[in-house]
């Protein structure tokens, strides 16, 4: 044997021709001078190899010329030469080779280009052997030999596998040294093969014999076949099937094959070829096999077999060989049929012969006895197993059924041919009530209820008489109790069959008896409550028929199964219009926009279980209301409420709808939203004619007072002329009588113009009044905070009572309590407005009710506290609050300069007068509308009886609370508190004038609260002294003003009062004017920034307001075509917030509101000409 990783071997080719042994080389003569000297006796034939030796250009090679040549190796060449066996000589260190004539078989094509070339490069493949060889000799100076060295020889167009046995005989000189080695090879490859086979055939007896049934055979016989993998290195076991070989002929022949396992193949790589059917695969190798198998003989193939590159496509080989040339199908038989068969693919470098038919056919004779003795053992085991499997059988069959009885809810028994019990087990004897103690006295009729014996006994006699079963329904004595049920006797289904014996006799009954009391009592409530069902059917049916709503039932398509009288009154349908087998019929009787709605709420409902709901309206059906003399007619709608029902696969069972009629609902809501829409209007009329008549008021009080104003400044100036004519002309004595009567006529003018302005603050207080509750009553009052000092507003608002205080000789002090101190209270967020509107109303009132007590004395307090005061804390009670606190109004303020803010602060304000006082009954009335303590009191006090109304919603818009507390003939105290927090102080300036907010009492406070002084008291007289940046300088400069009115008479009064102030006027009638006005009067020097210092502009006018005027001079100052900022002030008899910040959003720098002092637009128009 040679091992399996030995070198594959130098290639050969061809035959050579060879010699014998009169073809020779002539010896060389002793002195080597000629060496081609022939015998003198004859001269032979030189032979082809002689001439070729001769020719050879030895001064290439590794020997040298031959002239060199050494005696040694002259005679051994010669000697080599003439050598009729193969044999080579390696000579010298490079082992350089020279062969004889027999040797070139073994040298095949290398030949002639081997001689005199290193036998490195000509023997590559075996030399590492010969070379160990040869180093070996040359130390042992001894014969080497090599056994079975594989070459692979090319032979008639094939690589041929061969194996050598070679002996080197070592080629000394004189010193004994070994110069050479003389190598003659022996053809052994016939033994080594044959060898190599008979190891096989050996091993797959032995490991075949060891298996135990057929698949352990196939495994064992290719694990021996893979020792031989150089003679068949690929493989392929089929196994047919073994009940259906290839001498059975059914009508459709059938020879499944399957794959039992490979040698030289990827296990992963033949799944496609796992089963091959040989009757069906007639594209594949089936064909082939078939073929194989019909002929009873091997099959031989070339690799270039269509058949085998289907086979084979896909198979990855595992070893580096190339793949096998020629394969071989091998039948392998049992007892003359086919069992199996291999596709083998034979040695790549041996061709099929006769030797290797042999070597095949022996693998399939010794595989088929095995296969008969492993399927023998097979049938032994399969028999014993089936032996031990039946006795186990009956014994588990027996255990089994003494099992089933014992543990069977089913009742078993066995009588005898009489009825006497000869076996039973528990769940009978339970069925039954007997006692399993008293079997031997038991008969199968004990049982049952007495009822039930005669039916026993009849099915007994069938059974013995016919030998036939069958099943009944039988009632024991036992009682049935299981929870809440319950019935007097157990009932049980009852099956009796024949046990025959060998003489086909009834030897014995088998009874069976199954429990069904459960299932009985559970039939009988069904009954019961099927009746209370259908009882209940019919009562809701009933209500279904009798209900206002309307239902109905559909398909999921939408065909109707059910619609009760008021579903099918809403669209029409009855005995004289049936409704239409149509699929959603109600759409007809829907209205057109509504039908889209109507089809998306079926399609939802198709898909989703609901609830969905949908409303729309009916065609050609109406909703009427009366109620009087009026008839209201709307629509008739309907909304529907739907549900779906699914069946477990996902569809449709059935939806169902309730219909509501909701054309009530719809009407009301209809009556609602014109109540509404006309409630509006009447809002928006109310609030046209609020203005119209506060504007048709205001205009000629505005003229009233500017004309008093101009009278008493008239009078005032003529009693000083007066004076002056009297002292200095006449030189006529103080009490002379035409000066007194002049000076009282003068007086008396001078108190008649006081009278009128007195009436004209009055008149306007009133319509202030009234507007703020219009302003109340329609939520429209905004309460806007903003950071204001709380001590420095209350002490300059009071200071506008001075005047009054001092003509009625009243005392008036301010408290200013330490908590306000301790709290640090300097800067906190109010509105200034709402807070000194509340506090001037209440110092009026203890003023009017003061003035003529003895004691005149009205003390006003301020105080603060962290939570909000008690009533006992202010000494007062509060009045029932109805009016929540109101949303603060964005401040004009910005957040930045205001800063974050703190918790609540409840800033308190009280007022103690030693007036008249008041009753309870007067108590009750003073906080209402329209109401004053007594009848009397308007006839002594005056007054429109809003002011202390006003002040308790304001309080409570503000977050607080107000009340009074009050004796008859003691005085009054009236309080409140407003919630407010502390801020830090803005950052403008205090003195900043803009915007100027107006008080009813002639008071202005710019936007941090800060009261702004507007007048002097010197002599009774109102001097103007504004203060701020706008400050008039000494040598005074008269303002350009230009007054845009529309009212004639207001126009004229008010540029005359101007004027008496030294303005330089300029009137205009309508916004167009003033615009032309504005544009005439363009400056002409440079420096002169605006042709006007300031616009009074009214705000209604007609041709072009003052808002369209407003906006257009804006645009041309944006424009460029006006230089700078022109200040407008507009002027106007309409108060609401609305109007005022409509105007200051369209560019104007301030809003003053008819009627007003002379004084007050004086300092508003120092106000804005200072910015």
């Amino acid at each position: 044997m040679v091992p399996s990783d030995e070198p594959s071997g130098l290639p050969v080719k061809g035959d050579a021709c060879q010699q014998r042994e009169d073809n020779r080389l002539v010896p060389v003569g002793v002195n080597g001078n000629d060496d081609r000297q022939t015998l003198s006796c004859s001269r032979p034939e030189i032979s082809p190899i002689q001439t070729f030796f001769r020719d050879i250009d030895w001064d290439k090679s590794s020997v040298g010329p031959r002239g060199s040549w050494g005696p040694e190796l002259r005679h051994i060449s010669r000697f080599l030469v003439a050598d009729t066996s193969p044999a080579v000589l390696f000579w010298g260190r490079s082992s350089c080779i020279i062969y004889n004539e027999a040797y070139l078989p073994l040298l095949g094509n290398k030949h002639p280009g081997a001689m005199g070339m290193d036998a490195s490069q000509v023997f590559s493949t075996i030399w590492e052997q010969l070379a160990g060889k040869i180093t070996e000799q040359r130390e042992t100076r001894c014969t080497e030999t090599c056994t079975a060295t594989r070459l692979l020889i090319e032979r008639n167009g094939h690589m041929e596998e061969t194996y050598f046995d070679w002996k080197l005989i070592p080629v000394t000189d004189d010193d004994g040294e070994v110069r050479g080695s003389y190598g003659i090879p022996l053809d052994r490859t016939q033994e080594v093969i044959c060898s190599r086979q008979n190891d096989c055939i050996q091993r797959i007896c032995r490991h075949t014999g060891t298996a135990h049934n057929v698949k352990e055979l196939w495994r064992t016989l290719l694990d021996a076949l893979k020792i031989d993998a150089k003679d068949l290195p690929f493989a392929l076991l089929y196994s047919l099937d073994e009940q259906l070989g290839i001498r059975a002929t059914p009508s459709k022949p059938s020879y499944p094959c399957h794959l039992e396992g490979t040698i030289g193949v990827d296990a992963d790589q033949v799944i496609e070829q796992e089963y091959i059917d040989l009757s069906c695969d007639i594209d594949g190798f089936a064909p082939t096999m078939l073929k194989a198998l019909k002929r009873d003989s091997m099959l031989v193939l070339e690799a270039s077999d269509p058949s085998l590159r289907k086979l084979l496509r896909g198979i990855g080989w595992t070893g580096h060989d190339p793949p096998c040339d020629q394969f071989v199908v091998i039948p392998i038989k049992d007892d003359g049929r086919i069992v199996a068969f291999m596709v083998v693919g034979l040695n790549p470098y041996r061709r099929y012969s006769s030797q290797f038919c042999e070597f095949l056919q022996l693998i399939a004779d010794v595989a088929a006895p095995q296969i008969s003795r492993a399927r023998l053992s097979e049938e032994v085991a399969r028999h014993n197993e089936l032996a031990k499997r039946a006795q186990l059988d009956r014994k588990r069959s027996d255990m089994r059924f003494s099992r089933f009885a014992e543990w069977s809810i089913v009742g078993l028994a066995v009588t005898d041919v009489n009825g006497n019990i000869i076996y039973a087990n528990d769940a009978w004897y339970k069925f039954s009530g007997l006692s399993p103690a008293d079997q031997q006295n038991l008969s199968w009729f004990d049982s049952v209820v007495p009822d039930d014996v005669g039916l026993l006994h009849e099915w007994h006699g069938k059974v013995l008489d016919e030998k036939k079963g069958g099943t009944f329904q039988i009632r024991s004595k036992e009682p049935f109790r299981r929870g809440h049920m319950y019935a007097d006797h157990r009932t049980g289904i009852c099956a009796c069959y024949s046990d025959l014996n060998e003489s086909d006799e009834v030897e014995s009954i088998m009874i069976f008896t199954m429990d069904i009391s459960e299932l009985k009592w559970t039939e009988q409530q069904l009954i019961s409550r099927s009746k209370a069902l259908e009882e209940s059917e019919k009562k809701w049916r009933n209500y279904a028929e009798h209900c206002p709503l309307g239902i109905c039932r559909t398909d999921g398509e939408g065909y109707v199964q059910y619609g009760n009288n008021a579903w099918q009154s809403f669209y029409g349908f009855g005995p004289d219009h049936p409704m239409p087998e149509m699929p959603q019929p109600w759409l007809p009787w829907v209205r057109e926009d509504y039908v889209q709605p109507c089809k998306d709420f079926f399609a939802h409902l198709q898909r989703y279980p609901g609830p969905e709901s949908v409303e729309f309206q009916l065609v050609n059906k109406t909703y009427t209301i009366s109620g009087g003399d009026n008839t209201v007619t709307n629509g008739a709608y309907v909304v529907a409420t739907g549900f779906s029902e699914f069946k477990d696969d996902g569809e449709i069972d059935h939806m169902d709808f309730w219909v509501t009629d909701i054309s009530g609902q719809k009407m009301a809501v209809k009556v609602l939203t014109d109540k509404m829409e006309e409630a509006i209007r009447s809002k928006i009329q109310q609030e046209r004619f609020m203005d119209m008549i506060s504007h048709e008021i205001r205009n000629p009080l505005s003229a009233v007072l500017h004309c008093s104003e101009e009278i008493i400044d008239s009078i005032k100036r003529s009693s000083t002329t007066i004076d002056r004519i009297f002292d200095e002309i006449f030189h006529l004595d103080l009490d002379s009588p035409e000066k007194s009567l002049l000076k009282k006529q003068i007086n008396s003018a001078l108190d008649a113009a006081n009278t009128i302005v007195y009436c004209v603050q009055h008149q306007k207080q009133i319509v202030d009044d009234v507007l703020t509750v219009s302003k109340l009553d329609s939520d429209l009052l905004v309460v806007s905070p903003i950071p204001v000092h709380p001590m420095a507003l209350v002490r300059s608002s009071l200071k506008i009572f001075n005047a009054e205080l001092k003509m009625t000789d009243i005392k008036l002090t301010i408290v200013e309590d330490e908590s306000v101190s301790n709290l640090g209270l300097e800067w906190v967020m109010l509105d200034p407005n709402r807070f000194l509107q509340i506090v001037i109303n209440l110092v009026t009132n203890a003023i009017k009710f003061t003035k003529t007590c003895k004691i005149r004395e009205i003390v006003v307090t301020i105080s603060a506290m962290t939570h909000r005061p008690f009533e006992h804390q202010l000494g007062v009670e509060f009045i029932p609050q109805r009016y929540a606190p109101a949303t603060p109004n964005n401040s004009p303020t910005d957040p930045k300069d205001v800063g974050p803010f703190e918790p609540d602060i409840f800033i308190s304000f009280s007022v103690k007068d030693t007036g008249k006082g008041l009753t309870e009954s007067e108590k009750a009335q003073v906080f209402n509308r329209f109401a004053q303590a007594s009848p009397k009191t308007h006839i002594e006090y005056g007054g429109s009886g809003l002011g202390l109304f006003i002040s308790r919603q304001i309080t409570e818009m503000l977050g607080g609370e107000i009340g009074m507390a009050s004796t008859q003939g003691s005085g009054c105290t009236f309080a409140f508190y407003v919630k407010t927090q502390k801020c830090e102080p803005p950052r403008r300036p205090s003195d900043s004038l803009d915007p100027i907010v107006h008080l009813s009492r002639s008071l202005s406070i710019t936007a941090d609260g800060t009261p702004m002084k507007l007048v002097d008291e010197t002599d009774g007289g109102l001097i103007v002294t504004p203060h701020g940046p706008g400050t008039p300088r000494e040598e005074h400069v008269p303002l350009k003003v230009l007054v845009v009115e529309d009212n004639l008479v207001n126009q004229k009064v008010l540029c005359k009062q101007l004027r008496n102030h030294d303005f330089r006027v300029q009137a205009a009638n309508h916004g167009l004017d003033a615009l032309e006005a504005v544009r005439d009067h363009k400056p002409s020097i440079s420096h002169e920034q605006n042709p006007f210092d300031v616009i009074l502009c009214d705000i209604e006018m007609p041709v072009m307001d003052g808002i369209e005027f407003t906006r257009e001079i804006r645009r041309l100052e944006a424009e460029g075509e006006l230089e700078g900022h022109v200040p407008i002030l507009g002027v106007t008899a309409n108060v609401r917030s609305k109007q005022v910040s409509g105007a200051m959003e369209v560019g104007m720098d301030g809003v003053t509101t008819k009627p007003y002092r002379i004084e007050e637009l004086i300092a508003h128009i120092g106000g804005v000409c200072a910015k």
